[in-house]
Protein backbone atom coordinates (compact mmCIF):
# COMPACT_ATOMS: atom_id res chain seq x y z
CA UNK A 1 0.00 0.00 0.00
CA UNK A 2 1.41 3.42 -0.89
CA UNK A 3 1.24 6.25 1.18
CA UNK A 4 0.11 10.05 0.83
CA UNK A 5 3.21 12.02 -0.66
CA UNK A 6 6.36 10.43 -0.50
CA UNK A 7 9.38 11.73 -0.25
CA UNK A 8 10.30 7.96 -1.05
CA UNK A 9 14.15 7.79 -0.03
CA UNK A 10 15.87 4.53 -0.27
CA UNK A 11 17.50 4.22 3.32
CA UNK A 12 19.67 2.14 4.43
CA UNK A 13 19.00 -0.49 7.47
CA UNK A 14 20.36 1.32 10.29
CA UNK A 15 23.71 -0.42 10.84
CA UNK A 16 26.83 -0.70 11.90
CA UNK A 17 29.33 -0.53 8.48
CA UNK A 18 32.95 -2.98 9.51
CA UNK A 19 34.78 -0.84 7.01
CA UNK A 20 34.36 2.78 8.40
CA UNK A 21 33.45 1.69 12.04
CA UNK A 22 30.21 4.14 11.74
CA UNK A 23 27.17 3.82 11.28
CA UNK A 24 25.14 4.60 8.49
CA UNK A 25 21.35 4.99 6.47
CA UNK A 26 22.55 2.48 3.99
CA UNK A 27 19.23 3.09 2.21
CA UNK A 28 17.59 6.30 3.35
CA UNK A 29 16.83 7.43 -0.10
CA UNK A 30 13.52 6.71 1.32
CA UNK A 31 12.30 10.47 4.25
CA UNK A 32 13.42 12.33 4.27
CA UNK A 33 16.91 11.42 2.44
CA UNK A 34 19.18 14.26 -0.63
CA UNK A 35 20.23 14.26 -4.95
CA UNK A 36 18.79 11.02 -6.56
CA UNK A 37 18.20 10.83 -9.71
CA UNK A 38 15.79 7.98 -11.56
CA UNK A 39 13.36 8.35 -14.13
CA UNK A 40 10.10 9.18 -13.12
CA UNK A 41 7.06 7.64 -14.50
CA UNK A 42 4.92 9.77 -17.05
CA UNK A 43 2.28 11.64 -15.39
CA UNK A 44 -1.10 12.77 -18.35
CA UNK A 45 -0.45 16.67 -18.92
CA UNK A 46 -3.72 17.06 -17.27
CA UNK A 47 -2.88 15.75 -14.12
CA UNK A 48 -1.89 18.35 -11.85
CA UNK A 49 -1.70 18.60 -7.91
CA UNK A 50 -4.33 19.33 -5.97
CA UNK A 51 -4.09 22.72 -4.80
CA UNK A 52 -3.30 22.03 -0.88
CA UNK A 53 -0.65 19.94 -2.14
CA UNK A 54 1.17 22.37 -4.60
CA UNK A 55 0.98 24.92 -0.94
CA UNK A 56 2.44 22.58 1.05
CA UNK A 57 5.38 21.83 -1.64
CA UNK A 58 5.73 25.34 -1.95
CA UNK A 59 5.89 25.87 1.84
CA UNK A 60 8.82 23.61 1.65
CA UNK A 61 11.11 25.56 -0.93
CA UNK A 62 14.09 26.58 0.52
CA UNK A 63 17.06 25.62 3.39
CA UNK A 64 16.26 24.16 6.58
CA UNK A 65 17.69 22.98 10.06
CA UNK A 66 17.08 20.50 12.48
CA UNK A 67 17.73 18.08 15.19
CA UNK A 68 16.77 14.87 15.89
CA UNK A 69 17.45 11.00 16.76
CA UNK A 70 18.21 7.82 15.09
CA UNK A 71 17.67 4.69 16.53
CA UNK A 72 18.50 1.61 14.64
CA UNK A 73 16.28 -1.44 14.98
CA UNK A 74 17.91 -3.17 18.24
CA UNK A 75 20.20 -0.43 18.50
CA UNK A 76 20.64 2.90 21.05
CA UNK A 77 19.62 6.45 19.91
CA UNK A 78 22.11 8.91 19.10
CA UNK A 79 21.34 13.11 18.14
CA UNK A 80 21.73 14.05 14.65
CA UNK A 81 22.48 17.41 13.43
CA UNK A 82 21.04 17.94 9.55
CA UNK A 83 20.58 20.12 6.74
CA UNK A 84 17.72 19.95 4.05
CA UNK A 85 17.27 21.90 0.90
CA UNK A 86 14.13 21.86 -1.21
CA UNK A 87 13.72 23.54 -4.43
CA UNK A 88 10.34 23.62 -6.76
CA UNK A 89 12.02 21.98 -10.33
CA UNK A 90 8.28 22.71 -11.66
CA UNK A 91 5.15 23.95 -10.92
CA UNK A 92 4.82 20.28 -9.50
CA UNK A 93 8.06 18.90 -8.86
CA UNK A 94 10.29 19.04 -5.83
CA UNK A 95 13.76 18.28 -5.76
CA UNK A 96 15.24 17.72 -1.82
CA UNK A 97 18.97 17.20 -0.90
CA UNK A 98 19.46 15.92 2.28
CA UNK A 99 22.46 15.59 5.21
CA UNK A 100 22.27 14.34 8.28
CA UNK A 101 25.18 13.46 10.65
CA UNK A 102 25.66 12.22 14.31
CA UNK A 103 28.90 10.78 16.33
CA UNK A 104 28.38 7.51 14.48
CA UNK A 105 26.15 8.30 11.70
CA UNK A 106 26.39 9.77 8.77
CA UNK A 107 23.58 10.32 5.68
CA UNK A 108 23.64 12.06 2.28
CA UNK A 109 20.30 11.89 -0.16
CA UNK A 110 18.71 13.30 -2.62
CA UNK A 111 14.98 12.69 -3.91
CA UNK A 112 12.92 14.10 -6.86
CA UNK A 113 8.81 13.91 -6.15
CA UNK A 114 6.01 14.65 -8.30
CA UNK A 115 2.43 15.58 -7.45
CA UNK A 116 -0.41 14.26 -9.25
CA UNK A 117 -3.69 15.08 -7.18
CA UNK A 118 -2.95 14.26 -3.51
CA UNK A 119 -0.35 11.14 -4.85
CA UNK A 120 3.27 11.88 -4.80
CA UNK A 121 5.68 9.78 -6.51
CA UNK A 122 9.42 10.02 -7.62
CA UNK A 123 12.77 8.45 -6.63
CA UNK A 124 15.83 8.83 -4.41
CA UNK A 125 19.17 7.83 -4.23
CA UNK A 126 21.41 7.38 -1.01
CA UNK A 127 24.83 8.22 -1.46
CA UNK A 128 26.76 6.42 1.05
CA UNK A 129 25.14 3.53 0.89
CA UNK A 130 25.26 3.82 -2.96
CA UNK A 131 21.03 2.61 -3.05
CA UNK A 132 18.43 3.74 -5.32
CA UNK A 133 14.43 3.20 -5.30
CA UNK A 134 11.41 4.65 -6.03
CA UNK A 135 9.14 6.68 -3.48
CA UNK A 136 5.64 7.59 -3.37
CA UNK A 137 2.49 8.77 -1.05
CA UNK A 138 0.13 10.73 -0.75
CA UNK A 139 -0.99 14.45 0.69
CA UNK A 140 -3.43 14.75 3.33
CA UNK A 141 -4.11 17.86 5.88
CA UNK A 142 -1.21 18.71 6.92
CA UNK A 143 0.55 15.56 6.15
CA UNK A 144 2.76 13.99 3.61
CA UNK A 145 2.63 10.35 3.70
CA UNK A 146 5.54 8.67 1.95
CA UNK A 147 6.50 5.14 1.56
CA UNK A 148 9.84 3.91 0.24
CA UNK A 149 11.44 0.40 -1.11
CA UNK A 150 14.64 -0.16 -1.91
CA UNK A 151 16.84 -3.83 -1.59
CA UNK A 152 18.17 -2.50 1.78
CA UNK A 153 15.38 -0.23 3.02
CA UNK A 154 12.13 -0.33 3.23
CA UNK A 155 9.93 1.79 4.82
CA UNK A 156 7.74 5.41 5.72
CA UNK A 157 7.95 9.15 6.25
CA UNK A 158 5.75 10.87 8.13
CA UNK A 159 6.16 14.99 7.34
CA UNK A 160 3.82 17.06 9.67
CA UNK A 161 3.57 20.90 9.25
CA UNK A 162 3.12 22.56 12.10
CA UNK A 163 3.59 26.05 10.46
CA UNK A 164 5.50 27.61 7.38
CA UNK A 165 8.49 27.51 9.06
CA UNK A 166 8.43 24.39 10.99
CA UNK A 167 7.90 20.65 10.37
CA UNK A 168 8.40 17.39 11.87
CA UNK A 169 9.70 14.17 9.82
CA UNK A 170 8.64 10.19 11.21
CA UNK A 171 10.52 7.69 9.81
CA UNK A 172 9.85 3.75 10.78
CA UNK A 173 11.38 1.04 9.25
CA UNK A 174 10.05 -2.49 8.08
CA UNK A 175 11.43 -5.17 10.45
CA UNK A 176 11.12 -8.36 8.70
CA UNK A 177 11.43 -10.10 11.80
CA UNK A 178 8.90 -9.18 13.58
CA UNK A 179 6.82 -8.67 10.47
CA UNK A 180 6.64 -4.26 12.32
CA UNK A 181 7.45 -1.06 11.02
CA UNK A 182 10.04 0.12 14.06
CA UNK A 183 10.41 3.91 14.51
CA UNK A 184 13.60 4.53 13.81
CA UNK A 185 14.27 8.39 13.40
CA UNK A 186 12.13 11.66 14.30
CA UNK A 187 13.75 14.91 12.89
CA UNK A 188 12.55 18.42 13.74
CA UNK A 189 13.01 21.05 11.31
CA UNK A 190 13.17 25.00 11.11
CA UNK A 191 14.37 27.77 8.62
Amino acid sequence: MMLPFAFKYHIAPLTHSPRSGMKTFKSLGLILAAATFAALPALPAAAICTAQGLELMRNLNGAWRGKGAVTPIGGSPEFVSCRISYAMAAADVINQVIACAGTDYKLEASSQVTCNGNLLEGWFEERSGHSTGKVSGTISGNHLFIEADSPSFTGNFKVTFRGENDHLVAITQADHASGRQIPVASIKLTR
